[in-house]
């Protein structure tokens, strides 16, 4: 068996903590002719992924089925519709291998909330099984490290995050410490593939402050073409500066709206920790961007705009961004 088909069974076995006779479903978005064609390489290569995975799974006698619906929204967080929820009722364990996030869906929340496991794996491709990818990894070290990661996270009263550029402190919300370990073998749990991280989000409005720069070439949900250095204030982001007038206009054109867009979008959302050790700042280079890789770079932390209510905060807007820092040096005051 080749590199990707055993990584697959992997997935499948270590993360998702498969048991025979289990019934396993594959959930796939199809193109709507009315979305931008920019947006068609992002559903031909989810839909790649899904048929590769179904044909493994097949082929070694796994009960397996592959779910589709066509999405009406372009975005992130639109949900499904209610016939693709009865259509799943028989299933115990999912794979989301959609081109946008069913994470924080009603349709994700109502899987779980009847025991279902359940991996999120927006933007999800192929290559993420390969040799160097970040699925051929020791998922029970990874689960380890992160749990050790978000323990510390929940002694903390304060993070102090330093790297080039950056120097924050944030103040930890220590009742919503989570792990996203990539491990999600137990009844109801779920998460995103690839793992891994420990994330939390400050206390809202509370004591975070400092700044931090994102490098060019890291991001956000698109690499930025210029370093950009963000500042926050009480628990709030209250700028983003380049440091040259091409650097500028982008950031009010790129960037700000999505930060000072409308109330709430400011609010500083989310401490993240990468903890997965095949992915570095070597590996985004070759393969490009994406942020579901990009916040798993051990090394790494990453800081949120927007939305915290997903993850036990008190924010509820509809935008939520990670922008990624690398080569961070963390401090765990109580």
């Amino acid at each position: 068996m080749n590199i990707v088909d055993q990584a697959i069974l992997n997935a499948l076995s270590i993360n998702m903590g498969y048991h025979y006779g289990e019934k396993v479903i594959i959930i796939v978005q199809d193109w709507n002719p009315l979305f931008d064609k920019s947006l068609r390489k992002g559903f031909r290569r989810s839909s790649s992924l899904a048929d590769r995975m179904l044909r493994v799974f097949q082929n070694e006698g796994i009960s397996a089925d592959l779910l589709s619906y066509t999405p009406t929204e372009a975005r992130n967080g639109a949900d499904a519709p209610k016939e693709l929820l009865e259509r799943s009722s028989h299933g115990e364990i999912f794979f989301l291998t959609t081109p946008f996030s069913l994470t924080h869906t009603h349709f994700r929340k109502s899987l779980s909330a009847r025991g279902a496991r359940v991996a999120s794996m927006p933007g999800f491709t192929l290559e993420l099984f390969e040799e160097d990818g970040p699925m051929n990894v020791d998922y029970r070290e990874i689960k380890r490290i992160t749990e050790e990661t978000a323990e510390r996270l929940h002694k903390a009263k304060f993070v102090k995050i330093t790297a080039p550029g950056t120097e924050m402190v944030v103040e930890i919300d220590r009742e919503n410490v989570h792990v996203s370990s990539g491990v999600l073998d137990t009844p109801g749990k779920w998460g995103n593939l690839p793992g891994a991280e420990a994330y939390a989000p400050p206390v809202h409005l509370g004591k975070s402050n400092g700044f931090f720069t994102v490098p060019a070439g890291w991001g956000g949900n698109a690499p930025l073409p210029y370093p950009l250095r963000f500042t926050v204030q009480g628990g709030r982001f209250v700028s983003v500066e380049g440091e040259n007038p091409e650097a500028e206009k982008f950031a009010e054109e790129k960037v700000r709206p999505h930060l000072f867009g409308a109330p709430g979008y400011e609010v500083l959302a989310e401490l993240g920790i990468g903890t997965n050790p095949n992915l570095t700042a070597e590996y985004i280079a070759k393969k490009g961007w994406s942020a579901l890789t990009a916040e798993k770079i051990a090394g790494s932390a990453h800081f949120a705009n927007g939305n915290s209510f997903s993850m036990g905060g008190k924010n509820d807007v509809p935008v939520h961004i990670d922008w990624v820092v690398p080569g961070v040096k963390l401090e765990f005051q109580s």
